[in-house]
C-alpha cells in the first residue's frame, strides 16, 4: 500500500490527489481510446465514452504524450453529467512514476 499525502487543502474538496487537465492522457478501454477530461495520481475522468456503474472494475492502458504506456486496473466511482470517474486500484509504481513525470513535465514547461 502506498503512503499518500493530501495535496488539496480545500475543505469542500474530498479528493486526495490534485487533478490535472493537461497534459491530457489517453486511456484505452475495450480496445477503444479516450482522452481524459482530467486525471490525478489516483484516477481519471472521462467526459465521454463507456458508461460504467459505480463499483464496476475496468482494466486498460494509459498512454502518455511521450509514447510510453502503462497498464492499470480501476473502479468506476461515479457517473454523472460530467462523465465517469475512475479510481486506480493498486496502481503499480511504474504507473505512479509515469503519472508523476507527466505532472512534473507540465510544471517544467510553464516556466
Amino acid at each position: 500500500m502506498l503512503k499518500t499525502i493530501r495535496t488539496n487543502f480545500d475543505r469542500e474538496e474530498s479528493r486526495r490527489d490534485r487533478r490535472y487537465p493537461l497534459p491530457p492522457i489517453t486511456v484505452s478501454l475495450a480496445d477503444l481510446d479516450y482522452t481524459t477530461a482530467n486525471w490525478s495520481l489516483g484516477g481519471f475522468l472521462l467526459g465521454y465514452g463507456p458508461q460504467f456503474l459505480p463499483g464496476e472494475a475496468v482494466a486498460g492502458l494509459v498512454r502518455f504524450a511521450d509514447g510510453s504506456e502503462q497498464s492499470f486496473t480501476a473502479n468506476a466511482v461515479r457517473s454523472d453529467a460530467d462523465g465517469t470517474g475512475y479510481q486506480f486500484t493498486d496502481p503499480s509504481m511504474d504507473l505512479i512514476g509515469a503519472l508523476d513525470r507527466a505532472a512534473s513535465g507540465r510544471m517544467r514547461r510553464r516556466a
